[in-house]
């Protein structure tokens, strides 16, 4: 139930918003909570427990975000919002806002997705 109710929060270019529940308070690109969900749905359909039928699309959108968009050009990972309390529509996220966390989690989403395309 939490994976079909996350897929339908995913915006068309692939991403999900610092705010789940309500996208208009804190709109815009995030880098770590999209890899962190997109490595959750790749390690579901990897062992298992999610229908890869279902769920490719959510992990192809998720993956296409992260590679063309949050990858830049000169290696970092950028759109990543900052470390506090709550999504805030005022924090500046853009290409060159990364940090430690975000890269982990486009990490661990591609060894996931090294998992996957050899299945």
């Amino acid at each position: 139930a939490m994976a079909k109710s996350l897929a339908a929060a995913q915006q068309e270019e692939g991403y999900w918003t610092r705010s789940l529940l309500d996208p208009v308070q804190a709109p815009g690109r995030e880098t770590s909570g999209t890899a962190f969900f997109t490595y959750g749905y790749l390690w579901g359909v990897n062992n298992g427990l999610l229908d890869k039928s279902i769920y490719e699309p959510v992990i192809k959108q998720g993956w296409k975000y992260l590679t063309e968009i949050a990858l830049q050009p000169n290696g970092k990972i950028g759109y990543v919002q900052p470390i506090g309390e709550r999504a805030d529509q005022h924090k500046n996220v853009g290409p060159e806002t990364t940090a430690d966390f975000g890269v982990g989690a486009f990490l661990l989403a591609g060894s996931e997705m090294v998992k996957y395309l050899n299945n």
